[in-house]
């Protein structure tokens, strides 16, 4: 059963003005990172954070992160994920605010690779941190 309209998903993918949190929800023994995109638009909301890569990406870049989300079937809901372990993907607009579950699995590092991959080669560093992290953790 899909949870979001698609009014609510249309309007987040189709928006000129968007932001793009890859966040972690869980404990951590040493930290984990976290990723935010931005559209030039939003440039202002970056803040430089220990462990947060920032990154300003274009609407190519943003509407390619969303083909991977569709392609793999991932739902992006209305309701937050905090209460679940793993990554997530938020994503944000004037109006909206979207939530699409990744979790801890071998599939969430092939997603992040996936999107890692379709942004252009000066974007890549934050969600390239978040794969070398999740390097040698069993899965």
């Amino acid at each position: 059963m899909k949870l979001w309209t698609c009014t609510m998903h249309e309007h987040l993918k189709n928006s000129p003005d968007f932001s793009v949190h890859l966040v972690w929800h869980g404990h951590e023994d040493k930290p984990f990172y976290r990723a935010h995109l931005v559209s030039a638009s939003r440039r202002d909301l970056l803040e430089d954070k220990p462990f947060w890569g920032n990154a300003v990406i274009s609407r190519g870049e943003y509407n390619r992160l969303f083909a991977i989300m569709e392609q793999r079937g991932l739902e992006i809901d209305e309701r937050s994920h905090k209460d679940k372990f793993g990554y997530s993907v938020e994503f944000q607009t004037e109006e909206k605010m979207g939530y699409c579950y990744l979790g801890l699995t071998e599939e969430t590092l092939q997603a992040l690779a996936l999107m890692r991959d379709a942004l252009a080669p000066e974007n890549r560093p934050p969600l390239q941190a978040i794969l070398d992290r999740l390097q040698g953790i069993k899965l």
